[in-house]
């Protein structure tokens, strides 16, 4: 990922971010979602990140408001997309959706000079184990919420 400033952002950078974080996800979900209408209960899983929280903005991370813009429409797009769901009669409460924070994961995208010290790093299969531990604990009563790796709930 970029660290370009919002201030200096081009289109095709934001863009692709939304496309990556946003669009693809979504409309991967919506895919999955129809491949099978009335099936047994599943679970639709968004990989968030606590930069795509509006509650809990992160004001010291520069160069990341593409990234965290694109999270944050995620976020909202699979909100919608569990109300909905919620509502249909042909899906009611069969369909779990997600949004969970994997945690600050050692991975290629974090291996990047920052400008702030990343606390509380992690390592994939931690992180992995985590969430689906969290995966496994949700139901439909879930549905449309924001969860970390380590099982806290999440603000919007």
């Amino acid at each position: 990922m970029s660290q370009t400033t919002t201030a200096s952002v081009s289109f095709s950078n934001f863009a692709l971010h939304l496309h990556t974080n946003t669009i693809g996800p979504i409309i991967c979900a919506q895919k999955m979602i129809n491949l099978a209408p009335g099936s047994p209960p599943a679970k639709v899983v968004f990989i968030s990140s606590d930069s795509g929280s509006a509650t809990r903005f992160l004001d010291y991370e520069d160069g990341f408001g593409a990234y965290a813009a694109s999270k944050s429409a995620l976020n909202q797009m699979l909100r919608h997309m569990a109300a909905e769901l919620r509502r249909s009669k042909e899906n009611k409460n069969k369909t779990v959706v997600l949004a969970l924070h994997p945690g600050e994961v050692e991975t290629d995208m974090a291996n990047i000079e920052l400008g702030w010290d990343v606390k509380g790093s992690i390592r994939p299969p931690e992180s992995v184990a985590g969430m689906l531990k969290v995966i496994a604990e949700k139901d439909g009563h879930d549905t449309g919420t924001f969860w970390c790796w380590d099982g806290r709930s999440h603000p919007w």
